[in-house]
């Protein structure tokens, strides 16, 4: 509680006063004590789990990560642009029957070709796990909604919450079965279980919230729009895919070329650096988001609330990354172990892709508030093909992981770069057609 406190206190130097700041510090809260969890208990895990087991997870959910791009059709995505309510609840009900209608159709293959997957994969210690899959897309899938529903509502308590208890419950499954279950099952287990109570806990407080959220649901509407936000599925679906694909086939390509435990390192990277700065940054985002789509209803820009949060992203940024890049292989080594100590020389090639990752992303929510999915999707192919040949170029070339990753970090910063400066130019240029005749 007390930390908690002095975070908030030290943020509010880096943040805009008002209701933004108010917004973001109520996400960040939440993101902190969430974040800290797996950070926290990560020296444990590397003690319970080998390399290998966390290869194993990395392959996992990097398939049920790809999949869960096209579960909802991306229609998610469109919860926050009607001006009516009703017409928001519409689109998030066809995006919730569309994934579990997908959901089922993957189980179903699965249950019919999973030997042939299994070996597609080349790997036989994915098996059994592919059965779980579909259940990770569709609980990806119910949560992705239920937490766009909840950011157009601005109930930011609830989606800070949620983030606690789903680190909380991630957290506590992975190190219980740990102790009694061998091999990837409790970080395969203990992931879903975390998905499981988040979804419940979030879905009862929506509905609490918005009691009469499903009496104007309606077929023929839900139909008319996904016919209007067509372009969602048509363009979003591959440009999100691709962005998936460029951040996950990596996990795939490591344990192909260099093997299991390779992945399991440059997985546990992800884990202690990526996700919770990713949590952070995704807190900005979620409340300018929310403030950007209402500016360009209002006014037809967001130039300002753009420029405002990057400064802040980018002085919040530079001090953390300056310090885990001087600092990674060591930090490594101590918490989890020496064995580990090379999972840190990945983090230090890995910094400046973390940090303009941290810096663009949660801006870059300005292609779809101002409908330019084209761009969008342009970029995300230039996105997958220049990271995985820079990956692939590292391996022709030099033969050994080291100085593919140190590739495939240079060309996700730079292309971060590029969509950080086009996003710059929409937010003030990029006026969006107007989604509906009626106010909320």
């Amino acid at each position: 509680m007390v930390n908690a406190l002095l975070s908030r206190i030290r943020l509010q130097h880096w943040l805009p006063q008002g209701t933004f700041a108010r917004h973001v510090l109520t996400l960040m809260t939440g993101t902190a004590i969430a974040q800290a969890v797996p950070i926290a208990i990560s020296p444990i895990l590397t003690r319970l789990y080998t390399p290998e087991d966390f290869g194993i997870v990395a392959l996992y959910m990097a398939i049920a990560t790809t999949l869960s791009v096209i579960a909802t059709g991306r229609y998610e995505l469109a919860i926050m642009l009607p001006r009516k309510k009703s017409d928001a609840a519409n689109i998030a009900a066809f995006s919730i029957v569309l994934n579990l209608i997908i959901s089922s159709f993957l189980l179903l293959v699965v249950w019919l070709f999973n030997a042939p997957l299994t070996r597609l994969l080349g790997n036989p210690a994915i098996a059994n796990w592919l059965y779980f899959i579909p259940l990770t897309v569709c609980l990806t899938g119910l949560y992705v909604n239920l937490n766009y529903w909840s950011n157009r509502q601005e109930l930011y308590r609830v989606m800070a919450n949620r983030r606690v208890v789903q680190s909380v419950a991630t957290g506590g499954g992975q190190l219980g079965l740990g102790l009694v279950l061998n091999g990837a099952s409790g970080l395969v287990l203990g992931g879903v279980a975390g998905q499981t109570v988040a979804v419940a806990m979030m879905g009862q407080a929506v509905v609490k919230n918005e009691p009469g959220i499903l009496r104007g649901v309606r077929k023929t509407t839900m139909l008319a729009l996904a016919k209007r936000y067509r372009n969602f599925p048509m363009l979003m679906i591959p440009a999100h895919v691709l962005n998936t694909l460029s951040s996950q086939l990596p996990v795939v390509l490591l344990n192909t070329l260099f093997g299991l435990a390779t992945s399991g390192f440059f997985s546990l990277t992800q884990r202690v650096i990526g996700l919770p700065m990713s949590l952070i940054a995704n807190a900005i985002g979620d409340v300018f988001r929310q403030q950007a789509s209402q500016a360009f209803i209002l006014r037809g820009h967001c130039g300002p609330e753009f420029d405002a949060t990057f400064k802040r992203l980018l002085l919040l940024g530079l001090p953390i990354f300056g310090a885990f890049y001087m600092l990674a292989p060591f930090l490594f080594s101590v918490v989890f172990g020496e064995q580990w100590r090379i999972a840190g020389d990945y983090a230090r090639l890995l910094t400046p892709m973390f940090f303009m990752q941290f810096i663009s992303t949660p801006l870059g929510s300005v292609f779809i508030i101002t409908q330019r999915q084209k761009l969008d999707l342009a970029g995300q192919v230039a996105l997958f093909l220049l990271t995985n040949i820079g990956l692939l170029s590292g391996y022709a070339l030099f033969g050994n992981a080291h100085d593919a990753i140190g590739l495939f970090s240079v060309a996700y910063s730079l292309m971060y770069l590029v969509a950080l400066l086009i996003a710059r130019r929409l937010s003030v240029q990029g006026v969006p057609q107007p989604a509906s005749d009626h106010d909320a």
